[in-house]
């Protein structure tokens, strides 16, 4: 009887790490592209010749606001799930996007 229990605690713990392995799979790479994103706008507002408008300015800033509250959401997701968690690197990527957020003609 207790082997038929230790069997099934072994299967519990093993399908709940599968799922917190797959929404740490699923977060990262929520992550990812967010980052790609982000350095797709970075390389159109630096590049030579381009200025913004106050409109697109305001546009810019919002959709870097949105980019942030993700990042955050995700960090804290992450580590509840407590799966290759790492704060320095979510708070550098939160800072790197900021910086990007406050650009200024």
């Amino acid at each position: 009887m207790n082997e038929d229990l230790s069997i099934y605690k072994y299967y519990n713990d093993y399908i709940e790490h599968q799922q917190r392995t797959e929404r740490h799979n699923f977060l990262a790479q929520r992550l990812l592209n967010i980052i790609i994103q982000a350095n797709w706008n970075k390389r159109i507002i630096c590049s030579p010749g381009f200025n913004m408008m106050s409109n697109d300015l305001e546009i810019h800033k919002n959709r870097f606001g949105r980019y942030i509250a993700i990042v955050e959401t995700i960090g804290d997701e992450m580590r509840q799930l407590r799966i290759n968690y790492n704060q320095q690197r979510l708070n550098k990527i939160i800072d790197i996007l900021t910086k990007i957020q406050q650009y200024d003609n």
